[in-house]
């Protein structure tokens, strides 16, 4: 028991790891003095990564998750904010202490930190997944109930309208 508890902590904290993965690379970028496109690059690097999870996720479910276009484009425009800025910000205090130019063109430091932060968070929710499997099915514990179609369910508890049932 205490192996599994140990198991889900280490799984835990690497997902918490592959979350910073990205914002560390946003860092990155700004320490090196990197453009925009780069940040725009790491965004779009950032969101397959998440749609690669999410597709994952339910596999291991058995469950299909859709996305349509308009989800994926605001992912993507959510995303691409809050690198940039935490780019900015980052900028901003370097600006203080130093001279800073930004590169106006993508080039082979911006491919691998955008690699380098995407291998990264794979490699955390890889080993997170072996640690602590999903299953659809957990065994030892009964399968949920179903609810009539004309019940409240507060809570988790299903209340049926009818009481006489």
């Amino acid at each position: 028991m205490v192996d599994q508890v140990h198991a889900l902590k280490t799984a835990l904290s690497l997902r918490a790891g592959s979350l910073l993965a990205f914002p560390a690379g946003a860092v990155l970028l700004a320490i090196l003095e990197r453009g925009w496109l780069a940040i725009g690059a790491l965004a779009g690097a950032m969101l397959a990564v998440s749609l690669f999870e999410r597709r994952r996720f339910g596999r291991a479910l058995g469950i299909q998750i859709p996305s349509s276009s308009a989800a994926i484009v605001t992912g993507l425009a959510v995303r691409f904010g809050l690198l940039t800025g935490l780019f900015v910000v980052t900028l901003g205090v370097l600006a203080l202490f130093r001279d800073t130019a930004l590169s106006r063109a993508l080039g082979w430091p911006d491919l691998a930190v955008i690699a380098l932060s995407s291998g990264a968070a794979l490699l955390a929710n890889a080993l997170s997944a072996r640690l602590a499997p999903i299953r659809a099915s957990v065994p030892g514990r009964p399968a949920p109930k179903s609810a009539p179609a004309d019940t409240v369910i507060l809570e988790g508890e299903i209340i049926e309208s009818d009481p006489r049932r």
